[in-house]
């Protein structure tokens, strides 16, 4: 069994997913938490330039000795600092992408510590010569991290002058307000999504009120926690903080108002306005003045089509601010959007680093595809992606569903789904495109269909393609109103493990994604992006010839005994499978078979054929 509990389980009767979740006020989390990938992620921003400042201390890991390592309460690991380490636990995080990795980094693998205790366990690793920071009484410190959280551990910095007053009772609750030399690494609520955005992401912590002007500093990494995954540190730099140094953290543009942003949308599909906005930080020393954020949306053709801007204020020194505000936009053509943000004050000409001033957000308007995730038009150097499928869960390689929400503004025809593979996907397995409607995927209720495709087999064709079509047997006409689109992935009992992108770039509600596991028959949160994308085109698909053998079951439904006829001759292996992919029958025909199914229980079967030529899958009701 999977030892990692749901975190929020689903069961809840709404009609649309718009008025369950707003993203721009709560991010939402994981219900349910899977193995991650060895998808690669692409690092989510550069590294603050440290132009004239003075680094003061750095280290990169490449001699362990540098670092004292320990431990306490219900642990008995300890942080590892080498070259190619990685996680050993069930649920393995892919080592940190940092600049240095290759001559070393810092690894805490909880995962592979299997604490069933109950109680936290405590791992530290402290610099092992003090530094100083004499002369400079503005310091920060900056490292990259790699880290994914389950939900019960917290990541600590803990900064010392005397090496002797570490904190002996922190747990992942603690309110550090009163504690001036412990630091959160990731706030409480911060990693709504499990994991860091992007590998490697950029911490920067200002350290000033406790390491500022003094003879020796210390830095402690703690994390405190019952039995999490893996967190990966490296390049850690001290260095004299900037006078002036604003930042815009982050960006939205929400074509639905309530914290979904479609990487791709009809025009069709877009409201008359948009809700946009971010967050901006003064990391500088002194107050900021005439601080505000513009932003622009641009065509391909750099064309301005709509803006929205802040009213200048003070922004006091180690303070953010936000901006928030919906906007009327015109009738947009199809094509790529660009959204650029640019923070500003009075003071930008004296900033050293002014580049980490603008945040970009992309979007395409097209007639072609409607989807949540925007892989492919992401801005460079923003996108950061993992992938989920039949081997995220040991008890479900096979009936697991994935759905992602699709908010419908004007009647529209689905033709069917595309669904983009991770890299590790291999053929032997089969996907089920399906339509429902959203109050019954939130009721649990996965069989409750709008429309469904034939069972699909995956090509080499598909994997190097990077994505699979799935038509629906009939197109789907979606009136206005929230819908899921969904799939079904089936590895074969293992055969054939697929892996399906989820998109991490644009943070989204805890219901724009959802996964079912058939083992306990339950619906979990997912948030972020499944790259499930609704077709729209009708000449999707019309020169699909895949897995056609020319098979014919009768009857269909049948009481227990079916005839099963194919075009082709020759060998061939008749599987028949359950909705929980198990193999129920098996026999080998020459083209020609007779199946009793007698003693299989009514229900909805998937019948297989394979031979040399191809492969065939259809569905077949028992009564």
């Amino acid at each position: 069994m999977n030892r990692h509990l749901p975190l929020l389980v689903l069961s809840l009767g709404l009609t649309t997913m718009a008025q369950a979740q707003d993203r721009i006020a709560d991010p939402g989390h994981r219900g349910k938490t899977e193995k991650p990938s060895n998808e690669p992620r692409i690092p989510a921003g550069p590294a603050m330039q440290g132009g004239a400042r003075v680094d003061l201390w750095s280290n990169d890991f490449s001699t362990p000795a540098d670092w004292v390592v320990g431990h306490s309460g219900a642990t008995n690991i300890d942080w590892a600092i080498g070259t190619g380490l990685s996680s050993q636990g069930g649920y393995p995080t892919p080592a940190i992408l940092s600049t240095t990795a290759d001559n070393g980094y810092a690894m805490y693998d909880s995962d592979a510590g299997n604490n069933t205790s109950g109680s936290n366990e405590y791992a530290y690793m402290t610099n092992a010569t003090p530094f100083s920071t004499a002369g400079y009484p503005n310091v920060i410190i900056e490292f990259q991290t790699q880290y994914r959280r389950y939900n019960n551990e917290q990541t600590f910095l803990i900064v010392s002058t005397t090496n002797t007053d570490w904190p002996t009772n922190l747990n992942p609750a603690t309110d550090i307000t009163g504690l001036p030399n412990v630091f959160h690494v990731f706030a409480p609520g911060e990693l709504t999504q499990g994991v860091s955005p992007g590998n490697p992401t950029i911490r920067r912590i200002n350290i000033s009120a406790v390491a500022g002007d003094q003879p020796q500093v210390w830095v402690r990494f703690l994390f405190v926690g019952i039995w999490g995954y893996t967190w990966y540190v490296d390049d850690v730099v001290v260095r004299e903080q900037p006078a002036y140094e604003l930042i815009m953290e982050d960006g939205f543009l929400s074509q639905t108002g309530d914290g979904e942003e479609y990487g791709r949308i009809p025009a069709s599909q877009l409201n008359t306005t948009m809700r946009v906005g971010g967050s901006f930080l003064n990391f500088g020393f002194e107050d900021m003045t005439e601080v505000g954020v513009t932003l622009e949306v641009r065509d391909a053709s750099t064309n301005l089509q709509f803006s929205a801007a802040t009213s200048p204020t003070a922004l006091a020194a180690g303070t953010s601010a936000t901006m928030d505000q919906t906007v009327s936009i015109p009738t947009l053509s199809d094509g790529l959007y660009t959204g650029t943000f640019v923070a500003s004050s009075a003071e930008t000409t004296s900033e050293e680093d002014q580049a980490n001033n603008t945040y970009l957000r992309n979007f395409e308007v097209t007639p072609l595809r409607y989807s949540l995730d925007g892989l492919g038009n992401h801005p460079d150097g923003y996108e950061s992606t993992t992938s989920l499928g039949t081997n995220s869960w040991e008890e479900d390689p096979d009936g697991l569903m994935m759905f992602t929400y699709y908010p419908i503004r004007e009647t529209m025809t689905v033709y069917g789904l595309e669904v983009a593979l991770g890299s590790s996907t291999v053929t032997g397995g089969f996907l089920i495109a399906s339509m429902h409607d959203t109050a019954s995927v939130l009721a649990d209720n996965v069989a409750d269909l709008l429309g469904e495709g034939q069972p699909t087999d995956i090509t080499e064709e598909d994997i190097a393609n990077g994505s699979i079509t799935l038509l629906f047997d009939d197109p789907v006409q979606l009136s206005p109103e929230g819908y899921y689109a969904g799939i079904s992935l089936f590895s074969n009992t293992g055969a054939g493990h697929i892996r399906v992108l989820d998109d991490l770039t644009v943070p989204q509600p805890a219901l724009a994604s959802l996964i079912y596991l058939p083992s306990d028959n339950t619906v979990y949160t997912n948030g972020n992006a499944f790259a499930i994308r609704l077709l729209t085109d009708p000449s999707i698909g019309m020169a699909e010839t895949r897995n056609d053998l020319g098979v014919v079951l009768y009857p269909n439904p049948s009481t227990g005994v079916v005839t099963v006829r194919s075009k082709e001759t020759g060998s061939m292996s008749v599987e028949v499978i359950d909705a929980m992919g198990r193999l129920v029958h098996t026999t080998r025909t020459a083209g020609n078979a007779t199946l009793d199914l007698g003693h299989v229980e009514p229900g909805v079967y998937l019948v297989r054929l394979r031979s040399a030529k191809g492969t065939s899958v259809q569905r077949l009701t028992i009564e």
